[in-house]
């Protein structure tokens, strides 16, 4: 996915990200290059055009690297689910240069009909990415009727307000957007489930609910991962202020909870392949096979911040310390952790 220039490139920056809190252009510069806003996104308009398990990988990759980065590829990534709800034009229009993201929010605004459209107002948290969006996305509720309109407005259009203030993926530009009394072509509007153009992947009408939590799952995987890198490579630092006893308490909780992370891992990629293969073969869903993926999603992220948690106690105040590479690892699964999609 990355050369070995790159990631280390992404390494060395990952603190002045935290700090400036947004992706830097040099790391955006990479992530246009190699497509990874697009990671479902078709070839004609310039995407990998990657099978879900394969995003899925590349998210825990991305993850494993470095945690804002991870989210920005996972959330970038995720707003292509929508390309083949878009009137065709408008679709090639948004999505065919390579700089395109959307950044959206699931909440809801007002919409008024207007004469070949929606006079829409609002504010709407957490659309992750607001930096460096092209586009916005946000739901609105019709006045008089209630009907639900997810509405497009370019970036030009959106007022970003900067109010992301988490402990953790302080890089990500989750911040709040604002629009007032803008018009919406009806064009500009779609509805899931209704596909509009020729741009349809296999993944794009697999069910949604299930996308996502699958995807900050492997990404979840990815964050564990990358904490785990930072534990291990802050024990070895470490060794020769330690005494044997204490190096191999902690190397051993170490392992302990690597290969948990790992059987997790196991656990989880042949259960979303299995709803995939099916998915691709016309096969429809069940609720309880979705339902279990939901439980198994929602529980061992639940494991993998325990465990991650747990770990933490054995590397003293080092842990502690914002500034640590561990401990940004940790405050970002934290916060990764406590998406809607992973939590009880």
């Amino acid at each position: 996915m990355f050369t070995e220039n790159e990631m280390k490139r992404i390494t060395q920056l990952s603190k002045q990200m935290e700090e400036a809190q947004t992706i830097l252009p040099e790391i955006l510069e990479i992530l246009y290059e190699h497509k990874l806003f697009k990671v479902f996104a078709p070839n004609a308009l310039g995407g990998l055009e990657l099978s879900l398990i394969d995003g899925l990988k590349t998210f825990q990759q991305a993850g494993v690297i470095d945690g804002n980065v991870g989210w920005a590829v996972t959330i970038g990534s995720g707003g292509n689910m929508f390309i083949p709800l878009f009137n065709e034009k408008v679709c090639e229009s948004y999505f065919i240069h390579k700089e395109a993201v959307i950044a959206g929010s699931g909440k809801f605004g007002v919409a008024k009909k207007g004469n070949g459209g929606y006079f829409i107002a609002g504010q709407w948290k957490y659309c992750s990415g607001a930096d460096y969006a092209t586009l916005f996305t946000m739901n609105c509720r019709v006045e008089g009727n209630d009907e639900i309109v997810t509405c497009s407005v370019p970036r030009e259009m959106v007022e970003v307000i900067p109010d992301w203030n988490a402990f953790g993926l302080k890089a990500t530009s989750s911040h709040s957007m604002k629009v007032e009394n803008v018009f919406v072509k009806e064009e500009e509007t779609f509805k899931f489930g209704s596909f509009q153009n020729k741009y349809e992947l296999p993944v794009h009408s697999f069910p949604f609910m299930t996308f996502s939590e699958a995807s900050f799952f492997s990404l979840c995987l990815g964050l564990t991962e990358n904490l785990m890198h930072e534990a291990k490579t802050t024990l070895e630092r470490k060794k020769e202020q330690l005494t044997l006893e204490r190096y191999k308490v902690v190397k051993d909780k170490w392992t302990f909870f690597y290969e948990k992370e790992k059987n997790i891992e196991q656990q989880f990629y042949p259960l979303v392949s299995d709803l995939w293969e099916k998915h691709k073969k016309g096969s429809e869903l069940q609720e309880d096979e979705l339902t279990h993926f939901t439980a198994f999603c929602k529980e061992q992220s639940g494991e993998l911040l325990q465990s991650a948690h747990i770990l933490m106690r054995y590397f003293g105040m080092e842990a502690i310390m914002e500034k640590s590479p561990l401990n940004r690892a940790w405050r970002n699964l934290c916060t990764a952790s406590q998406h809607a999609m992973l939590t009880p």
